[in-house]
Formats: C-alpha cells, structure tokens, sequence
C-alpha cells in the first residue's frame, strides 16, 4: 500500500502544470543540492584534519562530541524555517478500504528521505570511517553513528509534531522556542556548559555502545506524537470544518474602530496568517533580531558608529524590508479585483502597508532593547535608526514597489523560492542600507559622531511628520504604474 500512494503521488507531481512550469527551478534546486552535498561529504572526510589544525594536542573525538549539541540545536532551528511538512491528499481515500492509520504511516514515513536527514550522514559517515572506528573499532562507531542518526530523526519528528501544532495550538510552539532559546543564552552566559553537557553524552556511547537505544526510544515517542496527532485529525467532518473555518476566518474587533483603514489592515493580516510565504517571511525577521549577537559581542565593533549604524537599521527594519519588498505582489492573485474597488483608494492601501509596518518595526525595536547590556549607546543608535526606518526608508520601499510586477504565488514557502525575486529588490536594499551611513560620515570625520545619530533619527522625524504628503506621493506613482503592474501580474500567472 505504501508504494501504491507512493506511486499515486509521483504521477500527480509528474503531470502537474506547475512542475512543468517549474523544471529549470527543479534543474537548479538539483544543482544545489550536489553542491551542498558535496561541501559535506568533503567537510566530513577533511574533519580530523581541520580540528587537528585548531586544535592542536587536543582529542579530536572529544571536541567533535562537543559541539553535537550545538549542531542538532541549530539544525533544528533550520528545519523550522525552511522545511516543508510532508503531505498527502486524504480525502480521496478517506472513503475507500484503506486503513487510516496506513495512510498516517505514509505521511510520517515519506519525511525520513529528506535532504534534512540525509546530509547529516554525507557529513557523520565520512568522519567515522577516518576517526572513529580507528580509535574504538567498528562496532563502536556504527553504535556512534546510529545514535546521531536517530537524533537527527529526533529533530525530524519533533519538527513536524510542533509545526503542525502551530495551527492549533501555537503556545505549545512559541514555549518550545523559548525554552531552547533559554538554553543558547544560559550557555552564553556561562551559566551552563552546552559544550561539556554534550561532550559528556556523546561521549557516553564510546563506553556503553548500548546507550545508542535512548533516541531510538526518544524517536519512537516522537514518531508516536505525530502518529496519534494526524490520526485524531483526518475525519472527513473535520476536515471540512476546518475548510469552512479557514474561509470565514475571524475579525480582529479593535481593527473595527479605524473604519476602512482597519479593514484594509485585517485582512493583511490575515493573509499573512494564512499562507506559506508570508509565513516564512515572518519567521525569517525573527530570526535578524538575534543579528546583534553577531556584531555586539566584538568589542571592536563597539568602537565606532558606522557599523553600528547599519546593525541597527537591520534590527528593527528588517520585518519591514522582508514584508514590504514584495508590496503589491501580495495582492497579486486578486490585483485586478483591488483595482475595481471604488471605495479603497491607493492613499488608503499605501496608509494601511505603513500603519502595518510601523508598530512591527517599533516592536522588533522593543524586543532588541537587551543589546543595551553590551552599550547604552547602542540604545540610542537603535532609537535613531528605527525612526529612520519609520520616516524614510518605509517610503524607499514605497518608491521601488511600483516595479514588482512578478506574481506570487503564496502558498508556496520561501526555501528556495525565487518566486518575485528581481532586481529592483537588491537596489533596494541599497539605498535602504547605505544612506543612513553616508548621511551619518560627515559628521564622523568632522569629529561630532553623535551630531549625525542626531541628523538620522531628525530626518525619521521629518519624514513621520510629513508622512501624509509622502503617502500621497507614493499613491500618485502607484497610479501612474498600476496598469504596468496589472499586466505584470497576468503574464507571469
């Protein structure tokens, strides 16, 4: 049966419009994936060398262990973003005498061939075979292999059990999150030793070989978890209930006040709620606000403004910049339906994008207030740069969104989706990331550094001041391109 709904699924993806519209994005996603696996296959034989290298004098076995932990933690912080969950078509067998909980099996079992699983072993394999069974034999090390294998199956399964649970119960996720953010920051600050903590395990199965079967038992429970989990929710009535659901959707009440404006905003909203890739764009700006990590736990980076300028524009801009690089397109799907409406104006769609990315922009602000630790001047280059980015680089966004004519299509993800991907989004970026340094430099060589954080976040001002007049500018060029973005969008349909 297994291959049967195999064979059902390879001939649907085969004689699908969109895979043949979509064969040379298949032809270079292939390509990277060789290149990705070969870079790993070659990591792996070229291990023991690198970390004999760094590390000289030291247990290669030991410093390798060391850092597992840390590889499974980011590796699943990375299966969150860019993994797809696996799917089946239920409802055409729901009715046939095929068992339910084959049918479960298959969707479970079809993810274990992942490349997310797969390019852990082109990397644990090759350094097994020139590390590990020269020093502990062979049957230690095929016990050391499959224990990595099953925690990477682990983090598989884990996966998609709180992926799927999102959807339904989105606390149980953001507390996951939490408590694996919590961990990566007790080990920043000494607090705990993630490095000793997973040396000590690994290390563990080089004396009782035996201790590999914990993650299969740990894999089993997760297995389990998704298993009883899809099966409690593939009944034909339930699925049509929450098909009904998902077209009703729910009114965000507070929004009602605002008449049109809070209309508008709604249902951005809730298309951003409903769809992959506005989904994945939000996942992936919350990821920038751990970017200060980066450069503020160096302390030369400190030193200067410059950096720091454009370290903070990135912090608290980048939702802004992941959203508002693909305004129109998406509202590329009912485009010409928007453009019929008489009672929404383009002052008022372009009036509901700013008052969306205002108080995210002034959230991710928020949320980056901790990097004072590392400086209170970081605080003040962070004020600086988000009304910047409130008072002009939201209008820079407005000004090359009249040039995003490629269609999107939103129930795809981001992972290697160039879908609306153009040049006029990295010109963008340009002036976006560029200017607040260039009009900052006079006053850095005259000496008055914190003169030009003035001038920045002055200019914010004005720009938040005389919004209204920015707003109806960024409405008349709309106007005067909308039948070039239409036709865009139909053409690439």
């Amino acid at each position: 049966m297994l291959l049967t709904l195999l064979s059902h699924q390879w001939k649907a993806q085969l004689r699908s419009s969109i895979f043949q519209k979509s064969l040379v994005l298949n032809i270079i996603l292939g390509l990277f994936i060789l290149y990705f696996g070969s870079i790993f296959l070659l990591l792996g034989f070229g291990m023991h060398e690198i970390l004999t290298k760094f590390h000289p004098g030291q247990n290669v076995i030991g410093i390798f262990n060391g850092a597992l932990l840390f590889c499974f933690l980011i590796d699943l912080f990375f299966r969150f973003l860019m993994q797809e969950l696996p799917v089946l078509a239920v409802q055409p067998y729901l009715h046939l005498p095929i068992s339910k909980n084959r049918l479960v099996h298959y969707v479970l079992l079809k993810s274990i061939p992942s490349i997310f699983n797969l390019f852990p072993l082109l990397f644990f394999v090759p350094f097994m075979f020139t590390t590990v069974i020269p020093a502990y034999g062979t049957t230690t090390g095929l016990a050391w292999l499959a224990a990595l294998f099953l925690v990477t199956l682990l983090n598989n399964f884990l996966l998609l059990y709180f992926k799927r649970l999102m959807s339904t119960k989105p606390l149980y996720t953001l507390g996951f999150g939490l408590a694996i953010s919590l961990l990566m920051l007790l080990d920043y600050l000494h607090v705990v030793s993630l490095r000793a903590a997973s040396e000590a395990v690994f290390g563990a199965l080089f004396v009782t070989p035996w201790l590999a079967a914990v993650p299969l038992v740990l894999v089993v429970g997760a297995y389990l978890l998704n298993f009883y989990y899809l099966r409690a929710h593939t009944y034909p009535e339930e699925l049509n209930l929450r098909k009904t659901a998902e077209a009703s959707g729910r009114d965000i009440t507070f929004l009602n006040r605002f008449g049109e404006l809070g209309k508008l905003i709604e249902l951005e909203l809730k298309l951003i709620w409903r769809h992959k890739r506005t989904k994945s764009v939000v996942s992936l700006s919350v990821v920038f606000l751990f970017y200060g990590f980066i450069f503020y736990g160096k302390g030369t980076y400190l030193e200067g403004f410059a950096m720091l300028i454009f370290v903070g524009i990135i912090l608290s801009g980048m939702p802004m910049f992941n959203y508002g690089q693909f305004v129109p397109g998406w509202q590329s799907a009912h485009f010409d339906g928007l453009l019929t409406q008489k009672n929404i104006s383009p002052y008022q769609f372009y009036e509901a994008k700013y008052w969306m990315m205002v108080p995210v922009t002034v959230l991710a602000f928020v949320l980056t207030l901790p990097y004072g630790f590392f400086g209170s001047k970081i605080i003040l280059i962070n004020a600086a740069t988000l009304l910047y980015n409130i008072g002009v680089n939201v209008f820079v966004i407005f000004f090359f969104s009249v040039y995003n004519k490629e269609r999107l299509d939103l129930s795809k993800g981001a992972t290697f989706n160039w879908q609306g991907v153009g040049a006029s989004k990295f010109v963008m970026m340009l002036p976006a990331m560029l200017l607040p340094i260039l009009i900052y430099l006079p006053f850095g060589l005259m000496g008055v550094p914190y003169a030009g954080i003035a001038a920045l976040g002055g200019l914010g001002l004005l720009g938040i001041i005389f919004r209204k007049q920015l707003l109806q500018w960024s409405a008349n060029r709309f106007i005067a391109h909308k039948y070039k973005l239409a036709a865009g969008f139909r053409q690439s349909n």
